[in-house]
């Protein structure tokens, strides 16, 4: 019947008032952090919206026109400007100016995928056709008795 007891106190030498201040300053520093965050989170979006953007570019350079190409390598070179410039307004409204582009690119291809695998469908289904009916022209047999002699 042994008894051990621990006993922890503070090893800081920092004062109450110390304390408060510390804590006043991480309050007030609350609000700028915060806005940081969203700042480097913005930057990162449109970061990874333009490389995003640039490979769809590339994997479907024959299925757009070159307008729609160049009105999104314009958005492109808008919002790396901005980028540079550190304008998160700038930054904002070109991002979004982009990814509105992007998506109309988006869709494009997909309906472009979708018209390719409907006529790839179809193609097949004109190939099965004539199969059927040569089948059918061997089932035109006619039943026949042999009699022998």
């Amino acid at each position: 019947n042994k008894e051990q007891s621990i006993t922890i106190t503070s090893s800081t030498n920092l004062t109450d008032e110390e304390v408060e201040k510390m804590r006043k300053e991480a309050e007030a520093n609350k609000e700028e952090d915060e806005k940081k965050k969203e700042q480097v989170d913005l930057k990162n979006e449109a970061e990874s919206l333009i490389f995003q953007t640039e490979k769809t570019l590339k994997d479907i350079k024959d299925k757009v026109s070159d307008d729609e190409k160049e009105e999104c390598e314009d958005a492109i070179k808008d919002l790396r400007k901005a980028l540079e410039d550190e304008d998160f307004d700038e930054i904002k409204e070109k991002k979004d100016a982009l990814q509105e582009k992007a998506m109309a690119l988006a869709t494009k291809l997909y309906e472009s995928a979708a018209k390719e695998r409907q006529e790839a469908q179809e193609d097949d289904e004109d190939d099965e056709k004539p199969k059927k009916k040569s089948k059918k022209k061997d089932d035109d047999v006619e039943e026949a008795d042999i009699e022998e002699d």
